[in-house]
């Protein structure tokens, strides 16, 4: 019965024509663009980085049919793959940081993992912690997907540590950030309390830093993970088209 319920849900070829977008399985015929709202807000505030998010793709940014954003879309695509090939298991430990609405839907409905998210805001998330600072046992997980979530923190290095230490030996997460194409160090600043200065420095009022791609890869080596970067030539030219990615968008997969 899981089988065919996996068979009919993980459908990750589509036609290469065809927009898919692999968290509600639909098939739009088109996406949607990021809100107007954080467009306006760069404008305003002198956001020099409007179109050089390695990621966000500002004309196909969301599904119509669930939210899911394009990150969102090819996180769900890659999970997919990996349950297709085998190199996760049902009833592997899930830990879902800042759990996005649809994915983290289709993922506890989905039945395979023994899924759990947390979030030290949000009253509906399972685990209300501060990922600087974890109750989570030592090498408590097989997999975690910690997604735009460094950014926010005052010590991204704590929260990484946390992160690898409550990882299985041989455990893998999704681990992003906002990264900007071609700049060449990354910028914050923690002490930063004018939200005017947040938008024009960092893209958003809520955001302490934004990296650059060299600089992230570094400090997740540092801290001990290894990194896979899984980009456009992995998944196909055709792939990205059909899920409305960016050339330039790279899944970043973290091993302990």
């Amino acid at each position: 019965m899981l089988k065919q319920w996996l068979n009919r849900f993980f459908k990750t070829n589509p036609p290469p024509a065809d927009l898919y977008c692999p968290v509600c399985n639909s098939h739009p015929t088109a996406f949607v663009p990021l809100s107007e709202h954080y467009i306006e807000q760069w404008r305003q505030h002198g956001f020099p980085y409007t179109d050089a998010g390695e990621m966000t793709a500002l004309e196909t940014y969301s599904c119509p049919a669930c939210g899911a954003s394009d990150r969102e879309r090819l996180y769900a695509l890659w999970i997919k793959q990996q349950i297709a090939e085998k190199t996760v298991f049902e009833g592997d430990r899930l830990i879902h940081f800042a759990p996005e609405a649809c994915l983290s839907k289709q993922l506890r409905a989905l039945n395979f993992f023994d899924y759990a998210s947390a979030d030290l805001m949000m009253a509906e998330a399972d685990h209300q912690i501060d990922i600087t600072d974890m109750l989570f046992a030592d090498e408590q997980f097989d997999f975690f997907i910690c997604s735009h979530v460094l950014e926010h923190v005052d010590s991204d290095d704590k929260a990484i540590s946390e992160l690898y230490r409550i990882l299985k030996t041989g455990g893998r997460g999704i681990l992003m950030v906002p990264i900007v194409v071609g700049l060449e160090h990354s910028q914050e600043d923690i002490t930063l309390n004018d939200a005017a200065e947040r938008w024009r420095l960092f893209g958003q009022d809520d955001h302490l830093r934004i990296y650059a791609h060299d600089d992230y890869v570094n400090k997740l080596q540092y801290h001990g993970f290894a990194v896979e970067q899984l980009d456009q030539a992995y998944f196909g030219a055709e792939v990205f088209q059909s899920l409305g990615l960016k050339p330039t968008s790279i899944l970043y997969i973290v091993t302990k």
